[in-house]
C-alpha cells in the first residue's frame, strides 16, 4: 500500500511520486539519492539531463514532446541525449514517468541500465510495471466517476485520494 505524494507544483504542472508504506522516501527521491553521486562523466551527464528535463517540465508543463514513449501513458526521460561517443558498457540512466496530462505527471523510479530496452532489465521492468499499475487504478476510478484524464480537477481529486 502507499499513496501519491505531491513533490512539485507550478502554474503549469503538478508532479507526484509514489511513496509506499514502510518507505520514508518517494520513488523519485530514492532515484535521486541512488544516482546523484555517480562519478562517471557519461552517467553524470545523463543524470543532469534528467534534472534539466524536470526543470523544463515545471516551466512549460508535461508536454508530450518532452518524453520518450514507452507505451501508453508511461514515458521516460531524458528524451534525447547528446553526449559524444556513448559507451554502452557504462550504461545510461532512465527515469520512468506516468504522463496523465500536460498538467499532471507522476514520476516513478529508474536508474542505470546496460540494456537497450527496459523489458530486458528487471529493475526497469519493475519501475514501468509499478507505473502501469497506478495508471490502471486511476483509469478505473476515473471511469467510475465518469470523467476523463483531461479533467484536471477530477483527476487531481483521484490522485490525491488513491491508495496504491
Amino acid at each position: 500500500m502507499g499513496k501519491l505524494v505531491l513533490l512539485m507544483q507550478s502554474d503549469k504542472v503538478d508532479i507526484y511520486s509514489p511513496r509506499y508504506d514502510g518507505e520514508h522516501m518517494t520513488e523519485f527521491e530514492r532515484f535521486l539519492t541512488e544516482n546523484e553521486g555517480l562519478k562517471h562523466p557519461q552517467l553524470k551527464a545523463f543524470f543532469d539531463a534528467i534534472l534539466s528535463s524536470i526543470e523544463k517540465i515545471q516551466e512549460c508543463g508535461a508536454r508530450e514532446n518532452l518524453f520518450r514513449n514507452e507505451g501508453g501513458r508511461v514515458k521516460a526521460i531524458p528524451l534525447y541525449f547528446n553526449y559524444p561517443g556513448i559507451n554502452k558498457s557504462v550504461g545510461k540512466i532512465r527515469l520512468y514517468c506516468l504522463r496523465i496530462s500536460e498538467q499532471i505527471l507522476i514520476i516513478g523510479y529508474g536508474g542505470v541500465t546496460l540494456k537497450q530496452k527496459y523489458q530486458e532489465d528487471p529493475v526497469m521492468q519493475n519501475a514501468v510495471d509499478d507505473l502501469r499499475y497506478i495508471d490502471r487504478n486511476i483509469k478505473r476510478i476515473a471511469r467510475q466517476a465518469q470523467t476523463d484524464f483531461e479533467d484536471y480537477n477530477a483527476i487531481s481529486v483521484i490522485i490525491n485520494s488513491i491508495t496504491l
